[in-house]
């Protein structure tokens, strides 16, 4: 949606006894507390109304205290349900009534990490691609058959349904939602805002093996000198000189760090850059594909409908402000 809807999008997030506090945290976040400086990015003030519900009553210690009954799903655009620590145990079943009547009217579903096994309860998996946290993705796997598990990637959307791997993914499926919604540039003041790395697409790795220290400042450098060189001609070779690095050693730091291959992340960038343009100037394709480094309109097309699955001049039409 190019502007906002007269009145906000009720989004609910779905909290279970033995939640993940940072899977509630994140779409809270993101879909609900804006600070004065987010919020007036929108004219129309803040596109969400966010709601935390339950089936435990508030009083329960097992939830936060402002949750609100079930039936707050009834009139929910969106459905977020949260993970818990321990999916061993069955989802409670007035829960995954709800859930499974909410999808029936049309309610757009997401799940962060374990959700999806309530998803998967109430039937909304059956014949679905989706993910969970890697350590769980077995019994998930095991418990509904019917259900298309893809455990190495960071989320999962088929037809309309959302699911995310375990707690960071977590945001990067939430700031997704929010680009579907309201662009690029509305996803990128958000990320700015959380403190977080640029968006990560759903098909990269949830899981590296021989994840280094955190912070490594020299991939960090690398990143940064890529941002500011996207508009120029990269390939491997020309990244790996910059950083002083074998292409051996930069591509395992690398995809320790964003989950990614260098040129397939400098292709996400570059789309990231293209849909920003998109939405805020005038630009004509075959600038704007020079401008973000893709050297030709036809290749800015290619890598664009591949990432995106609509052509820029689409795009534009959604969501040019």
């Amino acid at each position: 949606m190019a502007t906002n809807p007269k009145d906000p999008a009720k989004v609910a997030v779905v909290v279970q006894p033995g939640y993940v506090l940072l899977d509630v945290a994140v779409p809270q976040q993101v879909f609900g507390r804006w600070p004065d400086w987010v919020t007036a990015c929108w004219p129309g003030g803040a596109p969400y109304e966010l709601t935390l519900v339950s089936a435990v009553p508030a009083e329960d210690s097992l939830v936060p205290r402002e949750v609100e009954p079930l039936d707050r799903l009834d009139t929910a655009d969106t459905v977020i349900v949260a993970g818990v620590q321990d999916p061993t145990e069955s989802p409670d079943a007035e829960l995954v009534e709800r859930l499974h009547d909410a999808y029936n009217r049309g309610s757009r579903m997401v799940s962060i990490c374990t959700g999806a096994f309530a998803l998967a309860a109430a039937g909304i998996l059956d014949g679905r691609s989706a993910t969970t946290h890697w350590r769980w993705a077995g019994l998930l796997r095991d418990r509904h058959p019917s259900v298309k598990v893809r455990e190495a990637e960071l989320y999962v959307e088929d037809t309309g349904v959302f699911t995310s791997a375990g707690v960071l993914a977590g945001t990067d499926l939430c700031l997704h939602l929010l680009r579907l919604d309201h662009g690029q540039a509305a996803a990128n003041t958000m990320a700015r805002f959380l403190v977080s790395p640029p968006h990560r697409e759903g098909g990269q790795a949830q899981f590296i093996e021989h994840i280094p220290p955190s912070g490594d400042s020299e991939i960090t450098d690398v990143i940064t000198w890529i941002l500011e060189h996207l508009d120029e001609p990269l390939t491997l070779e020309s990244v790996s000189r910059h950083s002083h690095m074998s292409t051996r050693t930069l591509r395992r730091r690398f995809r320790a760090v964003t989950g990614a291959s260098v040129m397939n992340w400098v292709a996400m960038q570059r789309v990231a850059c293209a849909r920003e343009l998109l939405e805020t100037t005038r630009l004509g394709i075959d600038d704007i594909a020079h401008r973000c480094g893709f050297g030709s309109a036809e290749s800015l097309r290619i890598h664009f409908t591949a990432m995106t699955r609509t052509s820029p001049s689409g795009y534009r039409r959604t969501f040019a402000s």
